[in-house]
Formats: structure tokens, sequence, C-alpha cells
């Protein structure tokens, strides 16, 4: 998995995770996207530098909310165009 992908992943997955009010943690993250704990508390830490998501809770920020929003439609509008 690219930086990019994992970072892409995260975010991903803190949107879908907190949508459907899971546990959101690094290891819940990690399991989603099949990577370690540290490489998406890394991803975390990376997001958070971007104002994109709050790591130490593992929380979008509004920043973020409105990417990780924009990602998830882009996906589901390339899937459906598939």
């Amino acid at each position: 998995m690219t930086h990019e992908t994992l970072i892409l992943s995260t975010l991903d997955s803190l949107f879908v995770l907190h949508g459907v009010n899971a546990e959101v943690d690094a290891s819940a993250i990690a399991r989603r996207i099949g990577t370690s704990p540290t490489r998406v508390a890394e991803a975390l830490l990376h997001l958070e530098g971007k104002g994109l998501v709050d790591a130490t809770k593992a929380r979008l920020t509004l920043a973020g909310l409105s990417a990780a929003a924009a990602f998830a439609a882009h996906r589901e509008m390339k899937a459906h165009a598939a």
C-alpha cells in the first residue's frame, strides 16, 4: 500500500466507521484497510498536520469531514460508472 493510498484509506475509514457509530481507533482502522496500527497512527498524524483529523481522538475535524465526504462521493460515483 502506497503512502497516498494509506492516507486516503485512513480518511475514508474514519468517515465510514464514525458513520456507523463503530469504535474508532488505529487498530480498528488498520483491520479495515489491512495494515498495521503503527502505519495508521502515522497516517493519522499526517492528516492531523493537514488539519483534517484530531489524531489523539481518531476524529475528523470539520475540514476532514468535508474532505472525507467528497472523497466518498467520488468513490461512489466511480463505482456506479463502472
